[in-house]
């Protein structure tokens, strides 16, 4: 038994210590990219994610990283994948505006808000850490697994309740039916359902409160073709791609990107193994279709709090 405390004991000793080189990592990083787009931190919100995404090419993908038990909060600036870049890079730029998500909803309606729901609060690598939070878990509140938003559709919804988002696939595309099933048909795939069974029904509720949430509405890529259509994807709006399995939502997330005069997108690629500007057309690689959402524009809260130094 003492034998086995003392090894409970370095563990815990040798956790600690990866998680203190871990936050200093992601300082260094946090302060270097904040010093390069403090700048133009009064840019909309769409322009300034593209500059932040920028500061990020060629970081490493890497799958896997919250699978941490007991649920935590985990933040990596050196790493990612493709839903934690989309949000590392609209979390970076509320923080560079000096912003912090005020959880305006309950969890369970969602609504799109016309403002805003912020609060003014100094630059620093914690207020960057505060907004991940609120936009990684429901409500902003980490109570385990379930409580951490898995469904790329409900972090789209949250953030329209938040009014920091609006999702406008309906305008340009057609409705279709969206069901959400996968993980609760697949508990053995994910650890902490596996371990924890009664995650598994809490899993189950929100798929059922999404799907409940209809209609849905997606752009299909023949509609993309259309130069009309294209027109109205902006540098800075989230994609979110279309899965092709049955009860999954949403396979992948980017944020667009004119290149060159065509409108391709910036994204964490699993197939580059690192954050990449894709060479193919947003119209040819949505061989599914995708949705499409807006970040509000809150040019109007950048006063001088948002371009002093970051608070240490």
């Amino acid at each position: 038994m003492r034998k086995f405390i003392l090894s409970l004991i370095a563990l815990i000793a040798a956790l600690g210590m990866q998680a203190q080189s871990q936050t200093a990592i992601n300082k260094a990083i946090f302060d270097k990219v904040y010093t390069q787009v403090k700048p133009v931190a009064s840019y909309p919100m769409g322009d300034l994610v593209i500059e932040i995404a920028k500061q990020f090419l060629g970081t490493d993908y890497v799958a896997g990283t919250l699978e941490v038990e007991p649920e935590a909060l985990q933040v990596f600036l050196d790493q990612t994948d493709c839903i934690l870049f989309v949000e590392m890079c609209t979390c970076f730029a509320l923080t560079v505006k000096g912003v912090e998500i005020v959880q305006a909803g309950d969890g369970i309606h969602f609504f799109e808000r016309k403002e805003p729901s912020l609060k003014e609060a100094k630059p620093s690598y914690e207020l960057l850490c505060r907004n991940i939070q609120n936009m990684r878990y429901r409500l902003g509140e980490i109570d385990g697994y379930s409580s951490r938003i898995h469904y790329t559709s409900e972090w789209l919804l949250q953030n329209a309740t938040n009014g920091l988002l609006r999702e406008f696939s309906s305008e340009l595309g057609d409705e279709f039916t969206q069901h959400f099933s996968f993980m609760s048909t697949h508990p053995n795939s994910y650890k902490q359902i596996k371990n924890d069974p009664s995650q598994l029904q809490k899993i189950a509720a929100m798929e059922k409160h999404l799907e409940a949430q209809k209609p849905y509405f997606y752009i299909s890529q023949a509609q993309l073709k259309d130069p009309k259509i294209m027109s109205q994807i902006h540098s800075g709006d989230i994609i979110t791609f279309i899965s092709k399995a049955e009860g999954l939502d949403l396979a992948h997330v980017a944020l667009a990107y004119e290149h060159n005069g065509e409108m391709h997108f910036i994204h964490a690629s699993m197939k580059a193994m690192k954050v990449i500007i894709e060479p193919k057309t947003l119209a040819d690689y949505a061989t599914n279709g995708l949705r499409i959402s807006r970040l509000a524009d809150l040019t109007d809260l950048c006063g001088n709090i948002c371009c002093t130094a970051p608070e240490r």
